[in-house]
């Protein structure tokens, strides 16, 4: 594993110098990420899913990505360049790394029961990834949240008795949720970016 993602993020680094497509740079930081994951594992000479280092070692390394996609954000804040493609992509390879450890944490992706409680961290961790998305404009961390919204609803109304519309009312409820967030993102985006800090919204591209 090691040595695999060693020579892919060499050959991305060498496709870079030589086409410049943007997904290659966050292909290369992707590499380095799992090469990170991959050295933790085998220090520990442990199972990926036994291994207690695996997860806080992920969301260092997410949020090194996000900092470093918002470098590329922010340095082409009306997004007409290069830069932003690149930083979009390091946005996708930033957003698995920061949600999965954060809700694997609270035991939604290790079988644990799904109760009131837990349904409600999930949620406000998703209202603080829909904040950031709205503030830096990009979507990638509420993409990648959305499958334990999703898991975390569908077992809520299972173990209540909803088995059979379990998945409708997921459905439902957030979908419906996306569709006011589309609609209205703009708008919610002006009122969230008016409230940050002048320093932040100088970095951050204009509203529209």
């Amino acid at each position: 594993m090691l040595a695999g993602a060693a020579a892919g993020g060499i050959g991305a680094l060498v496709h870079w110098r030589r086409f410049h497509v943007a997904i290659t740079i966050a292909a290369a930081v992707g590499a380095l990420a799992m090469l990170v994951l991959a050295a933790v594992a085998a220090i520990r000479n442990e199972p990926i899913e036994a291994n207690p280092l695996i997860a806080p070692a992920a969301l260092v390394c997410g949020l090194g990505v996000f900092a470093y996609a918002m470098r590329w954000n922010t340095s082409d804040r009306t997004r007409t360049t290069q830069r932003s493609d690149i930083a979009f992509w390091l946005h996708l390879v930033a957003a698995p790394l920061i949600a999965h450890p954060l809700f694997y944490w609270m035991g939604v992706t290790r079988g644990e029961s799904i109760g009131v409680g837990m349904t409600l961290g999930v949620m406000a961790i998703y209202l603080v990834f829909a904040v950031i998305a709205l503030a830096i404009d990009r979507r990638a961390l509420l993409v990648s949240a959305l499958a334990y919204v999703l898991f975390t609803l569908a077992q809520l109304f299972d173990d209540y008795g909803a088995v059979k519309l379990s998945v409708a009312l997921t459905a439902l409820i957030i979908g419906s949720a996306l569709l006011a967030l589309s609609a209205a993102w703009a708008t919610i985006r002006r009122n969230v970016i008016a409230r940050l800090p002048a320093t932040w919204r100088a970095k951050l591209p204009p509203a529209a």
